[in-house]
C-alpha cells in the first residue's frame, strides 16, 4: 500500500512545464508529508493538461456516501479492470498524481522505520491514478478524488514492503492520460514496477508518523538508526 508521499517542489512552475499544464493553482506550497483524506494535485488531459486538487481516497459516481473511500486509498495493478469501483475510471478517467518521493515503514522491528524512497536525479515524477467525481446527495456539492496504482515491488522497494506505487515513464505518460485510449489491454501493460536502479532510498525520521508535521525535515536522511527491537 501506498499510504503516504511528498510533492516537495519549491518551484511550481518547473511542475507545469514538465506535465504541460496551462492553469495555475492558488497558494501552492511544498509538501512533504501527503497523507489520506487530504486535497493533492492532480493532472488530468482536458486539451491541454490541467492541475486541479483532489481528494485522496477515491469515491465512486455510484457511492451513497464518503465511507468506501477507506477501502479505496490504492488500486492493484492486477486486477483494476476488473473491480467494479474503478472499471470506469480506468478506462476514461486516468490522471498523474504529480510526486518526488514516497514512504514505506520497515516492519520487521518494533517500532517500525520509515524509509523514504525517490528518484535518482530527485526530480518529479508521476503516479498513474484514476479519479472519480462524487455527488453529494445532501448538498449537490461534486468532490473530485483520486486512487494511486499499486504493482510488486522492485528489488529496493521490495527490501522494505512487498509492493510500491506505480511511477510512470516520463514517455508512457501521454498515453496514460489520452482519453482516445479506453482499452484495458493497452493500458495495462504500463503498470510495471519502475526501475530500482534509477532509484534511491534512505531512513528518515518517525516524526513522519505524525500527520500535522509537514517540513524538510521529514526527507533528510536519518543519521543514526533508531533503536529497535527485532520482530523476526
Amino acid at each position: 500500500m501506498c499510504g503516504r508521499y511528498g510533492f516537495s517542489v519549491t518551484d511550481i512552475k518547473q511542475v507545469y512545464k514538465r506535465f504541460e499544464v496551462v492553469n495555475e493553482l492558488t497558494d501552492f506550497k511544498p509538501r512533504y508529508n501527503i497523507a489520506l483524506g487530504q486535497m493533492n494535485p492532480v493532472i488530468t488531459k482536458q486539451s491541454p493538461n490541467k492541475i486541479q486538487r483532489m481528494f485522496w481516497r477515491l469515491i465512486p459516481s455510484w457511492a451513497k456516501d464518503k465511507s468506501i473511500s477507506f477501502h479505496t486509498i490504492n488500486a492493484r495493478a492486477e486486477d483494476i479492470d476488473k473491480k467494479p469501483t474503478f472499471k470506469k475510471p480506468l478506462r476514461c478517467q486516468r490522471c498523474l498524481i504529480p510526486a518526488t518521493g514516497f514512504y514505506e515503514w520497515k516492519k520487521t522491528v518494533s517500532p517500525s522505520i520509515p524509509y523514504y524512497f525517490q528518484l535518482k536525479d530527485k526530480l518529479p515524477f508521476a503516479f498513474a491514478g484514476v479519479y472519480d467525481i462524487w455527488k453529494d446527495p445532501d448538498f449537490g456539492q461534486e468532490l473530485y478524488s483520486y486512487t494511486i496504482i499499486t504493482t510488486a515491488a522492485n528489488k529496493i522497494v521490495a527490501l522494505i514492503h512487498p509492493r510500491m506505487p506505480v511511477i510512470l515513464q516520463k514517455e508512457d505518460e501521454e498515453q496514460w492520460l489520452n482519453p482516445d485510449i479506453d482499452k484495458p489491454e493497452k493500458l495495462l501493460p504500463l503498470l510495471q514496477p519502475y526501475p530500482a536502479d534509477n532509484m534511491a532510498s534512505y531512513m528518515v525520521s518517525r516524526n513522519v508518523n505524525n500527520i500535522s508535521l509537514d517540513n524538510e525535515e521529514l526527507i533528510k536522511p536519518l543519521v543514526k538508526p533508531p533503536e529497535q527491537k527485532s520482530l523476526i
